[in-house]
């Protein structure tokens, strides 16, 4: 296993607590899907804005070092919406404060809510496949993939789930699927872009490295 896959989920979807590849599985196909995954904007900005204290962010550290007074109003945005349950935007701002501070188990209810809130947000789907995956520690197989493929039926051109979808397909050793997946990203992707670069390095890789 190696720490890179999750690393790269909390700072652009990236918490790192155990990677998504298997031992021996090749990095590239994970770096393509993650970095094409789900950026996460800094928690903090986004949370004083909501709670009214835009201007304690002159003196406030980063999210990620989890100072007493975020994690405050992290507490006080989950208790908002206890009372306010219908607050898709406070539901997808307390996930993504949740991965910010390193608990994504903690996110997981509230993927749960936006998927109620939200059920034609692709986006809404792979984030939520991603940081469970993260806290299953096994990778995307089960009910991690099950949350793409919803993402796919809401969207079918949606980047991050087709290139995880790819890239879990490779890791098993499902050449077929992982080479039809990258290739419906490189169809949505521009040709000179780094995406469409590490996806044709995947194409590259799938058909024997020539």
């Amino acid at each position: 296993m190696t720490a890179f896959v999750l690393a790269a989920a909390a700072l652009a979807l990236l918490p790192v607590s155990r990677p998504l590849l298997a031992a021996g599985s090749t990095p590239r196909a994970w770096r393509t899907a993650l970095t094409l995954s789900l950026g996460l904007p800094l928690a903090a900005a986004a949370l004083y804005a909501r709670l009214g204290q835009p201007e304690a962010l002159l003196s406030q550290p980063a999210v990620a070092q989890a100072p007493s007074p975020v994690q405050q109003m992290v507490q006080r945005l989950a208790d908002r919406l206890q009372r306010s349950p219908d607050d898709a935007d406070g539901w997808a701002l307390l996930a993504r404060a949740y991965e910010q501070l390193g608990r994504p188990q903690d996110a997981l209810p509230a993927y749960a809510q936006l998927e109620r809130l939200r059920p034609d947000d692709a986006q809404v789907w792979s984030q939520h496949a991603v940081t469970l995956a993260m806290v299953k520690g096994e990778g995307l197989a089960g009910e991690p993939e099950a949350l793409l493929q919803r993402a796919l039926a809401v969207d079918p051109r949606h980047v991050p789930a087709l290139a995880l979808l790819a890239a879990a397909a490779q890791e098993r050793g499902d050449a077929a699927s992982a080479r039809g997946l990258w290739t419906r990203v490189l169809a949505e992707v521009p040709a000179d872009s780094d995406v469409a670069a590490q996806a044709n390095e995947s194409l590259r890789l799938l058909s024997g490295g020539r």
